[in-house]
């Protein structure tokens, strides 16, 4: 749910068009590393 909008296909698409490539690439880790962050954040409270 956390990373629903910013990977749906047509988003990231125009993503790539607007960032380039290497800055596509750099959005893409970002957005990982803030769903993995918020999950064990999330994780670590509700346990």
């Amino acid at each position: 749910m956390i990373t629903g909008p910013a990977t749906k296909i047509t988003n990231l698409g125009a993503v790539k068009i607007v960032l380039g490539t290497r800055r596509f690439l750099m959005y893409l880790a970002f957005v990982a590393a803030f769903a993995l962050v918020t999950v064990m954040t999330v994780n670590v409270f509700l346990t």
